[in-house]
């Protein structure tokens, strides 16, 4: 009985010397080709539907008009569509259901009236240019230097509120 065990013992001892490596469980991921992108590691909980109104006079070099910011609305989960003319902006919050709209601080007096013949009621994130004085009664979180995150972490924070608003009502 001894030297059968000693046996087995020494057989599983040279088939696993033949294995040099054994993989465990988060290895997979380690391996060339596999795992997560970090582009596409966020993901939106709360997927919305963003229009971002760029007007044609807006710096090239804005985040607001920058394709990858877009790009990265996009991959995280929301329906972007982006408008440069008013009469399109009006036109689309009065037929398209929107969740957020993306608009130049300096809009923000002109876009209420078009917010409120919204049939979804969108919320609005303002964004701050260096040259534009954002009235007093606005709320201006996102700078158009802030860089595409900060953009989705805004994003991401007004939907989990019209999400918990859209339940208690």
């Amino acid at each position: 009985m001894p030297r059968t065990v000693s046996l087995v013992v020494a057989l599983v001892v040279g088939v696993s010397a033949l294995y040099p490596a054994v993989q465990a469980c988060g290895d997979k991921f380690l391996m060339v080709g596999r795992g997560a992108r970090f582009q596409r590691a966020y993901a939106s909980v709360h997927p919305g539907k963003i229009l971002i109104y760029a007007r044609p006079s807006t710096n090239a070099r804005a985040a607001i008009r920058d394709p990858q910011l877009h790009r990265a609305l996009r991959q995280a989960g929301h329906a972007v569509s982006v408008i440069e003319d008013w009469a399109l902006l009006e036109q689309a919050l009065k037929m398209a259901p929107t969740d957020v709209v993306l608009v130049d601080v300096s809009e923000a007096a002109r876009l209420q009236a078009a917010m409120e013949a919204s049939p979804t009621r969108p919320d609005t994130l303002f964004v701050a240019f260096p040259s534009a004085q954002p009235p007093s009664d606005v709320i201006c979180r996102l700078k158009s230097s802030d860089k595409p995150i900060r953009f989705l972490d805004e994003v991401e924070n007004v939907m989990k509120a019209r999400t918990r608003r859209a339940k208690t009502s």
